[in-house]
């Protein structure tokens, strides 16, 4: 990864220092399988180092309350075109990006922060805004949140790059990002390098291209349809995209409820709801919901005349969008 001699310790403080969220909890996944899980432990230094070692990955939650000091753009397929693009387009915005290859297939794009944090919000509106210029809209971007609202709500956690396992395979490593396609020869130099974007930066392209504005004249737009795609509220839709990490039978009901509401069938519901439950990343060693238990939830939101939204429940309002005109109506 390197041909300087850099001491174990200083790597370890310079890695931790760019991928760092939450201190209390991480995630990790199986190298074999790919199965993820939740480690609720502090990250320490021997955490970073049995990754960079490649005996367990090591994944971090990057929202902080409502900041963060990254944000990952995930490309989920082999074509290197839109990463390329983003990369591109970012730059032409002043924001400096780095291509990693991924574990599996696709490409991560990342953008750092000051040490800081900034508001998730404002990376996420920014990041948007450059994934619709490149017809990237539904890509997927980490923090997945703008904030994190309970106690219970971790977000959704990002694999760390330089899993050593998988480094020699040219996986995981920050790569060219040009026709080569190339790992950097020194992955520890591209570290050393990187540029931290600055809030104001942020600030800057939000006005110059009154993206806040545009966000009011795209609630102003829906109002008439009370909601978006398919008339499913904005948390119900990012739930269904996102999976839950907690009150996976809550969340399950409430989605049925709305199913229900727009017209689909019972049968067709449940089969949705199989496919959201495989989304889902339960914390504390819990299990999936079962596909009887989808059956019992689903039966229950279509037997009876259930008109809430549920908004009180905390797994649906860790989702809940301050452009939602139900939340506006009732904050």
């Amino acid at each position: 990864m390197g041909s300087k001699n850099r001491s174990t310790d200083y790597k370890i403080t310079l890695f931790a220092g760019l991928f760092q969220g939450l201190r209390t909890a991480y995630g990790t996944y199986c190298p074999e399988t790919g199965k993820h899980r939740q480690v609720k432990q502090m990250v320490k230094k021997t955490t970073l180092y049995r990754h960079l070692k490649g005996i367990e990955p090591f994944g971090f939650y990057p929202l902080v309350g409502n900041a963060t000091r990254i944000g990952v753009v995930d490309f989920d397929n082999h074509d290197p075109e839109h990463p390329l693009g983003f990369i591109i387009r970012a730059h032409h915005f002043g924001l400096a990006s780095y291509l990693e290859k991924s574990k599996s297939k696709g490409y991560h794009a990342w953008i750092f922060f000051s040490k800081a944090g900034v508001p998730a919000k404002k990376v996420r509106l920014v990041i948007q805004y450059i994934l619709d210029e490149i017809d990237c809209s539904e890509t997927e971007i980490f923090p997945k949140q703008n904030r994190i609202v309970n106690k219970n709500s971790y977000g959704n956690f990002i694999n760390a790059p330089l899993f050593g396992k998988f480094v020699p395979q040219g996986r995981t490593v920050f790569i060219r990002p040009d026709a080569t396609l190339k790992p950097y020869p020194d992955q520890w130099d591209v570290l050393e390098s990187i540029q931290r974007i600055h809030e104001n930066q942020l600030d800057t392209i939000i006005d110059i291209n009154q993206l806040e504005r545009e966000r009011v004249k795209e609630k102003i737009n829906s109002s008439n349809n009370r909601f978006s795609r398919f008339g499913l509220p904005i948390c119900i839709q990012r739930i269904l995209v996102e999976g839950v990490s907690f009150e996976q039978r809550v969340a399950c009901f409430r989605i049925a409820v709305h199913l229900k509401r727009i017209g689909l069938p019972y049968d067709v519901a449940v089969a949705a709801l199989y496919q959201w439950s495989k989304r889902n990343r339960p914390i504390d060693g819990k299990r999936l919901i079962t596909f009887h238990e989808i059956e019992e939830q689903t039966k229950w939101a279509f037997k009876n005349s259930y008109n809430g939204y549920g908004c009180q429940e905390p797994v649906i309002r860790s989702f809940c969008d301050s452009i939602c005109p139900v939340r506006n109506q009732r904050f």
